[in-house]
């Protein structure tokens, strides 16, 4: 890198904070204080951490582990659909990570570089196999989200929980349902939206946008019962829109 690249480097996260609306805190994935700054006025994927580049939905998902499950350095975790400031500090931190994404031509349980091959419908994981699954807004992304459910109360340990974000809207009475997948052909219900993808640059198609019901379908399918915690502190970079964590448990008798 030249001089004068490294310079910049130095220099931009001051400038940014001219430039930028901004506030200090605390970084529970830097794990050390740092400085909020607003870069756009959708929070949610604008309000990042000047130090890891983390963003509020990251900083939320670890505060609620911590609160929920303040041991989770020492459980087995595995990740769904991992990327970011996010999946590094799980890595880098839980003593038992493990991680997949959905390949679609790579055999379902083999890998591909350090992340696993696996189709949340149909994962080849053993039974009760996992203290925690984690993803991070991808359950909107779904064509099959009951199957998915299932799949992961069948390879959580008893007493073990899915946690997750994605958005939720409670103000629709039901979920809708904005795509399917009939014989291995898209059919979009209303104007297709897509979200980024770590692994795929056209993105992700958005199937379902998820109502006041989304606790109900989850233990109707999967018999997890989900608790929605939420929790807003600017001084904990805990700002934005769709900020529910959803923390589904599976009994300790199951």
């Amino acid at each position: 890198m030249s001089i004068q690249k490294k310079l910049v480097n130095r220099v931009r996260p001051f400038l940014n904070r001219f430039r930028y609306k901004h506030n200090t805190g605390y970084c529970n994935i830097c794990e050390k204080n740092t400085v909020f700054i607003e870069f756009g006025e959708w929070l949610r994927d604008y309000y990042k951490c000047q130090t890891c580049g983390s963003i509020p939905r990251n900083r939320a998902l670890i505060n609620t582990m911590n609160i929920y499950y303040p041991s989770w350095k020492e459980l087995n975790i595995h990740e769904s659909s991992p990327g970011g400031p996010l999946s590094e500090f799980l890595e880098k931190k839980a003593k038992n990570y493990s991680s997949s994404h959905y390949y679609e031509n790579v055999p379902r349980g083999s890998y591909l570089t350090k992340h696993r091959s696996e189709d949340l419908a149909q994962m080849t994981f053993k039974d009760n196999e996992f203290d925690l699954f984690i993803t991070s807004d991808v359950f909107e992304h779904v064509f099959e989200p009951e199957k998915a459910f299932r799949e992961i109360a069948r390879i959580l340990k008893p007493g073990g929980a899915h946690i997750f974000t994605m958005p939720w809207y409670p103000d629709f009475p039901v979920s809708e349902k904005r795509a399917f997948l009939i014989n291995g052909e898209i059919r979009n219900l209303k104007e297709p939206v897509y979200h980024g993808n770590p692994i795929d640059e056209k993105g992700s198609l958005v199937t379902t946008d998820w109502g006041i019901d989304f606790c109900d379908v989850v233990f109707n399918c999967s018999g997890l019962c989900t608790t929605i915690y939420v929790k807003k502190d600017k001084n904990l970079g805990l700002e934005g829109e769709f900020m529910e964590v959803f923390v589904s448990r599976k009994s300790t008798h199951s």
